[in-house]
């Protein structure tokens, strides 16, 4: 097994890794201790990376297949695996995701599929001097501090979780320049019902598994009582001891565990500052 340098950054999750490049051929031993620093930190930062899209798409394919966002916006004209999220704007329209389509609600990446993300990465091409942070939860210990009655009560339950925002009783919509709502939630995606408390595949803790941006409803609870239910595991889970946030370095590449985390885009960015991230997603298996 290769010796990383890994200095934790959080007391609850969050590590960087610096002395490393991942932009050419990658062996397995690297891969496995990659992966192993994730699993232990659930979140890992590589600093100091720059590749290009293609390099970002073919590293992140050594941890599995890839997802391809089913909305065809901000997505790379030559590698549809890589989402751009930017506030740049060209002839007045946005390059890339911003916050109101990327993050500015609490959310596990792409919950609302079948097969949710394993996990993501994001490449940081341009970052602003002020704000535009990324904060990261840690799901594994929002469960486990959780009363025991509650975690009775929701061990068998099941949240149903959808992609259109417009659904969603939490959600709230920035005005985005260039983005009609309406189109951007045209394409069909049926809902996903899935365990409030997920099993980690590889390491067997039991997480928290529903966030504001998602989960809208409690499959066959009175939806009155299960709005309140989830109110309070929402404001649980982001408890400030359970929370890294990150502040983005030029170069930094960002791994992380969708299937014991959940994140938010804290925006904050102050003109003229550029955030320019590329993200690809890493295909996952069915909660349990």
């Amino acid at each position: 097994m290769v010796s990383l340098n890994v200095n934790r950054l959080g007391g609850a999750l969050g590590a960087e890794i610096t002395g490393i490049d991942v932009s050419g051929n990658v062996d397995d031993v690297l891969i496995g201790a990659l992966t192993q620093a994730l699993l232990d930190n659930h979140v890992i930062v590589m600093r100091d990376q720059n590749l290009t899209p293609e390099q970002q798409v073919n590293f992140s394919r050594r941890f599995g297949d890839l997802v391809v966002r089913v909305s065809g916006e901000f997505l790379h004209p030559e590698f549809p695996e890589v989402l751009i999220l930017s506030n740049r704007k060209v002839d007045g329209k946005y390059v890339g995701a911003t916050a109101a389509f990327a993050g500015e609600m609490w959310h596990t990446d792409l919950t609302y599929a079948e097969h949710p993300s394993m996990g993501s990465m994001l490449h940081a091409k341009e970052v602003a001097d002020e704000g535009g942070d990324t904060a990261w939860a840690n799901l594994y210990l929002a469960y486990e501090t959780l009363p025991e009655e509650t975690k009775r009560r929701i061990g068998g339950l099941k949240a149903t979780h959808v992609r259109d925002r417009r659904r969603n009783p939490r959600g709230t919509f920035t005005k985005d320049d260039g983005i009609d709502i309406d189109k951007y939630y045209s394409v069909k995606v049926t809902d996903s019902l899935h365990p409030m408390v997920r099993t980690h595949p590889v390491t067997g803790r039991k997480s928290l598994f529903a966030t504001p941006r998602f989960a809208v409803a409690i499959d066959g609870m009175d939806d009155a009582e299960g709005q309140k239910l989830l109110d309070e595991l929402f404001a649980h889970q982001i408890n400030p001891d359970f929370i890294y946030q990150h502040k983005w370095q030029l170069g930094d590449l960002v791994f992380w565990d969708n299937r014991c985390t959940a994140h938010l885009a804290v925006g904050g960015i102050k003109p003229p500052g550029i955030r320019h991230l590329h993200r690809t997603s890493i295909a996952g298996d069915r909660p349990f």
